[in-house]
């Protein structure tokens, strides 16, 4: 075996056949982080790729870095010998960036199992696989909960794609669905931001935060051409929903979406779903992922999302690599209070 930084083309051909891939590792997420230096690596053997993973670095103060693989790294994980040299590997070649902390969050479900065994959720751990990692040079960073505990939301929640698309979706919500069409909402797809950067104001205004701003998205656009799209909710011209879909392989994640609170009662936001389903069952995919929850499955957006009785994906979480002993646990304890400069 053999680490290596593989080329732009390298990476993506074999991101694309990975059966652990997802939208955050390939080269189109690299080109949306600007801001931070992307890093491809892999690990080949007889010349052929048989792991990778994209890594992004930004600096931290003295003159040293943060790393972070989002849903890396990729390759087989039940191979605990190519996950351990790999893991080595890219400690070392870290280590040589001056990174102090690096992160991992593999794209590696515990289970998914029906909202409405949403009890069990908390008792769903594999510590087997979690010791695989561990043997691997990597510390779990616990089976959390809350969506501020990671980067990536650990628990998620995600509508399987097959035939019977209404049949799942179930006539409750179905209703919800026809009987916004039936008040004249229409959904358009469109491929520039501006209906999107009108709603996602909207939802910046009403629970006053900060998200993203039109060069953002469009760089989104720009950056997954034919496998991203904006779609629109519109009653007689009026722009009142929209969100921004990307497509990775055979899912398509929701990334963001906004609502205009004075059109409410159109509920626009099931018809802006339920076409959101339906595109990417047109492109091929297997699965639309709703994003992240909060542990609790209790909370207003999460029973909405829930009303189209999605699965719910329990991921195994967050990683640190330390690759310097001292300096890396110390940056480690004052992480919380750095997460929000590097993220």
């Amino acid at each position: 075996m053999k680490f290596v930084q593989l080329t732009t083309t390298e990476f993506n051909d074999y991101s694309k056949k990975s059966a652990v891939s997802s939208i955050f590792q390939t080269d189109s997420w690299a080109k949306l982080k600007s801001n931070w230096e992307a890093y491809t690596v892999g690990v080949k053997e007889n010349e052929e790729i048989i792991a990778a993973c994209l890594i992004l670095c930004r600096s931290v103060p003295m003159g040293f870095r943060f790393a972070y693989a989002p849903r890396g790294p990729l390759l087989d994980f039940s191979n605990e010998l190519l996950l351990s040299f790999f893991m080595k590997q890219i400690k070392q070649f870290l280590k040589n960036k001056k990174v102090l902390l690096a992160k991992f969050d593999p794209n590696l479900l515990l289970d998914a199992i029906p909202f409405e065994d949403k009890d069990k959720v908390s008792s769903i751990v594999n510590d087997s696989l979690i010791d695989k990692f561990t043997h691997a040079g990597l510390k779990h960073c616990g089976y959390t909960f809350a969506i501020k505990d990671t980067i990536q939301p650990r628990i998620q929640l995600a509508f399987p794609i097959d035939d019977a698309i209404e049949d799942r979706i179930g006539s409750k919500t179905m209703k919800k669905v026809r009987a916004s069409y039936k008040k004249e909402v229409i959904i358009k797809q469109e491929n520039d931001s501006k209906s999107l950067v009108q709603m996602v104001h909207c939802t910046e205004q009403r629970h006053q935060i900060k998200l993203r701003n039109e060069n953002y998205f469009n760089t989104i656009l720009n950056a997954f051409k034919d496998d991203a799209i904006v779609l629109a909710g519109y009653h007689e011209d009026q722009l009142i929903s929209a969100c921004l879909l990307v497509k990775c392989n055979q899912t398509t994640e929701i990334l963001y979406s906004g609502y205009d609170d004075a059109f409410k009662h159109f509920n626009s936001t099931y018809p802006l779903r339920y076409e959101s389903i339906q595109w990417a069952k047109q492109h091929g995919c297997k699965e639309f992922s709703f994003g992240g929850v909060e542990g609790t499955l209790d909370d207003g957006l999460t029973m909405f999302k829930s009303s189209f009785h999605p699965l719910i994906h329990i991921f195994v979480g967050e990683f640190d690599m330390l690759p310097y002993p001292i300096l890396s646990k110390c940056t480690q304890l004052v992480y919380p209070y750095l997460k929000k400069y590097v993220i």
